[in-house]
């Protein structure tokens, strides 16, 4: 169970990682941006490693725990949830400054086979669940896809990554909401395998 205090952690830590990266962050930085020791933040985190890992929980929190949500909300088409799967993802990318392909990156870099592990399980969770509903829409529209839905779901994978990357070096020309509205249907158009607009609700 994490406590108050690791949250508040983790909170100032993902502020820092946002900002600089994971490659200068240090124990010494978070406790100045918490107002703690750096005693005290080990007391709550023993290693630089630990602090990672709670980072990569914490991803899987923001980032797949509505998803999952939405996997099970069969009170809207699996189109649409679709769409709004990437959509929450979307703006975690643009509300956190690209922070869940930052954290990737960095983590990878490491080569510490169980922050790697960590990640990979994000992101196997995230692929399995766009796979399910993708499988569930095209049982919907009576559509069989070009793609497997395990391949498919790379479709949907690329749209929030080419943004996280775009946003990191060109914020500047992030899209408009409409804009990236209309990117998001057309990529589960895509994934799904149907032409145009879903004409049911």
């Amino acid at each position: 169970m994490v406590t108050e205090r690791q949250e508040e952690i983790l909170d100032r830590t993902l502020e820092l990682v946002r900002e600089s990266g994971l490659a200068g962050l240090t124990i010494r930085k978070i406790a100045e941006r918490v107002g703690f020791t750096e005693a005290a933040v080990y007391r709550h985190f023993p290693s630089k490693r630990a602090l990672l890992a709670g980072l990569i929980r914490r991803l899987d929190g923001i980032l797949l725990e509505p998803i999952r949500a939405l996997a099970e909300d069969h009170g809207r088409s699996p189109r649409k949830r679709l769409e709004e799967a990437l959509a929450h993802h979307e703006r975690i990318i643009l509300e956190t400054d690209s922070l869940p392909i930052l954290l990737l990156a960095e983590v990878v870099a490491t080569g510490d086979a169980e922050l790697v592990g960590g990640m990979r399980r994000v992101l196997s969770g995230y692929l399995a669940l766009l796979a399910g509903m993708i499988r569930q829409a095209r049982e919907r529209e009576g559509v069989e896809g070009d793609l497997p839905p395990d391949m498919a779901n790379l479709l949907l994978l690329g749209l929030p990554a080419a943004l996280a990357i775009r946003h990191r070096l060109l914020p500047e020309e992030d899209p408009e909401p409409q804009t990236l509205a209309a990117l998001t249907e057309k990529a589960v158009t895509v994934a799904i395998g149907l032409d145009g607009p879903e004409d049911t609700p």
